[in-house]
């Protein structure tokens, strides 16, 4: 029998939903996921022309992108090590492109909002020399999955322009319930990251956009579900024909799932030689 699989999958701008973790990423340098960043994820940004970035933290009431020119870095955490403060990613921004993008979709800019660690930790490790210009799209304080769903539809267009879209924010989160000791990994972390996962790659979207009432562990995994918007604006600015490809799945703090997925199409596979 003859295997027609893809042999590798190369860099595109398919949509891409990465898990930010903790602050402390940067610093603890002896973790699969510090690996996945520096490795994979720098692998798969390679060719963009800019990086939106939709971050579960920066919530407005209206999606708005930023037109920052030179975006600043947002130290939105507190209670870490000094030397996480005194980090700096010095990217340029995109604010043409930001508005262009803007009028084309119908969102609110932004010229004064910078870049928070759900943005730029990702990037200070998978771009450490800051040379792709990197944006942010909010997700909607009050918005549901499917508002998500149907903003990251929007998005669609955005690989004409050159733009890679990445969600940043976590598959689970529930920061009651973390284990600072790096414990076994609780059964319902993998219950749920293995449920969403399933579903995504059966391309059964109504299951996904009620995972609240249908996800096993869902209230458990996310007893807040604004860390999670960022997956239904990266699937939904998935094509209609895409695949699920998991980039990386594992776990810190007992249940963090640091889970990774790309939603690409046979435009983005290329049989190896």
């Amino acid at each position: 029998m003859t295997d027609t699989s893809p042999k590798s999958l190369t860099p595109s701008l398919a949509p891409i939903f990465i898990s930010h973790g903790s602050p402390m990423l940067v610093a603890r340098q002896n973790t699969p996921a510090f690996d996945f960043f520096v490795g994979e994820l720098a692998r798969q940004t390679d060719g963009a022309q800019a990086i939106l970035m939709v971050s579960a933290h920066w919530q407005t009431n209206i999606a708005t992108i930023s037109t920052a020119t030179t975006p600043e870095t947002i130290h939105d955490f507190f209670g870490f090590p000094q030397s996480l403060y005194t980090l700096r990613y010095d990217v340029a921004g995109a604010p043409a492109l930001a508005r262009q993008i803007a009028d084309r979709i119908g969102i609110a800019t932004d010229a004064t909002r910078g870049l928070d660690h759900g943005a730029w930790m990702p990037m200070i490790l998978a771009r450490p020399n800051a040379d792709i210009p990197v944006f942010q799209l909010s997700i909607l304080g009050h918005g549901s999955a499917s508002d998500h769903y149907e903003l990251g539809q929007k998005l669609r267009g955005l690989r004409d322009l050159g733009v890679l879209v990445i969600g940043s924010g976590a598959m689970t989160h529930n920061l009651r319930t973390l284990d600072r000791n790096d414990g076994p990994i609780d059964r319902w972390a993998v219950e749920f990251t293995n449920w969403m996962v399933d579903k995504v790659k059966a391309h059964d979207i109504d299951a996904l956009l009620a995972y609240r009432n249908r996800a096993p562990h869902a209230i458990l995994a996310h007893p807040e579900d604004d860390h999670l918007m960022p997956f239904y604006v990266a699937l939904g600015a998935a094509r209609d024909d895409f695949t699920a490809e998991l980039l990386h799945d594992s776990y810190e703090f007992g249940n963090l799932a640091m889970t990774a997925l790309r939603f690409y199409d046979q435009s983005d596979v290329k049989i190896a030689a």
